[in-house]
């Protein structure tokens, strides 16, 4: 017999599987360690990655609470950004927004750029002033008058 002729014992025979925990075990053990310090390279920079974005996240919240004392004492808050930088009024230790070095920062930037501050209360103008006239004279209660002959 030729034997490039398949016999009917090869053709119902199933084909050998092999499972992806033996696949998996087998890439480990032959993992070389150029592989294994690209993995953690990786994982690094992710890593590195995540906590720069956390970072900005926190000085976002930062700056947020800065302006927002800035809006509370009527002061815009570029004008307290060019007399004071973020690291001058949040505390080294704990990382929260410092009230009183906002409060000096905001009377430094009122005395620098000229701002003056806002008055208590509410403000209506001209009150309390009389008029210096009194009016000439009451129309409503002319109407009503006898007409005058002359």
């Amino acid at each position: 017999m030729p034997e490039n002729i398949d016999t009917p014992d090869d053709l119902e025979a199933p084909p050998t599987e092999v499972s992806e925990a033996d696949t998996t075990d087998d890439a480990t053990t032959e993992e070389s360690p150029n592989a294994e310090a690209a993995k953690y390279r990786t994982q690094r920079n992710e890593a590195r990655a995540e906590r720069d974005a956390l970072a900005a996240r926190v000085e976002a919240l930062q700056r947020a609470a800065v302006e927002d004392l800035c809006k509370a004492a009527a002061v815009t808050p570029k004008a307290l950004w060019t007399v004071a930088e973020l690291g001058d009024l949040v505390d080294p230790e704990t990382g929260t927004v410092d009230r009183n070095a906002v409060t000096k920062a905001i009377a430094k930037a009122r005395e620098e750029l000229g701002i003056a501050p806002v008055g208590k209360g509410a403000h209506v103008p001209n009150a309390g002033k009389m008029p210096t006239t009194p009016p000439a004279t009451d129309r409503w209660s002319d109407a009503f008058k006898p007409k005058s002959r002359r």
